[in-house]
């Protein structure tokens, strides 16, 4: 296959990000200054890993922050996996999900956790592995953004 997966430098993610954006809908993401600010200057940083194949083309990215369950102890969340198009389906996604395990593994994580959007995302998880905890324990998610995340701080910022 030729593809290895490796840490992914701000400008490569910044670089797919803006071809994620073009090539797939969903909201505006905030400039590019403000994401490598948050992205690169969180502390713990982020897990940012890409799949560079033949000629240094990258087949995509991922992005992993930590997290803490008071049931389970410390993980790794799994919020981004992202590969182009025409490189699903090649093994490209499951290298980079292998490769943000073995980061979990190697942090002595005890789990990782993954959201899915509806529908299923650009990968699938592997069959008959993983626990969904919408059915098994009820969880969901929800998002608290904007106005609402505003609001919810009792509506003057930080």
């Amino acid at each position: 296959m030729g593809w290895e997966v490796r840490a992914c430098t701000g400008p490569e993610l910044v670089r797919m990000l803006r071809e994620w954006a073009a090539l797939e809908p969903g909201p505006q993401p905030p400039p590019e200054e403000a994401q490598l600010r948050d992205l690169l200057g969180a502390q713990p940083p982020p897990v940012i890993l890409t799949a560079e194949g033949p000629g240094g083309v990258l087949g995509g990215f991922a992005v992993a922050s930590w997290g803490f369950s008071t049931w389970r102890g410390r993980d790794l969340r799994l919020e981004e996996l992202w590969v182009p198009p025409p490189l699903r389906g090649q093994g490209v996604p499951e290298l980079l999900l292998q490769g943000v395990a073995q980061e979990a593994l190697a942090a002595g994580c005890s789990q990782l956790r993954v959201e899915l959007p509806p529908g299923g995302g650009a990968w699938d998880a592997p069959p008959g592995e993983g626990t969904d905890l919408g059915a098994a324990e009820g969880w969901g998610w929800v998002s608290f953004g904007g106005g609402a995340l505003q609001r919810l701080a009792g509506g003057a910022p930080p």
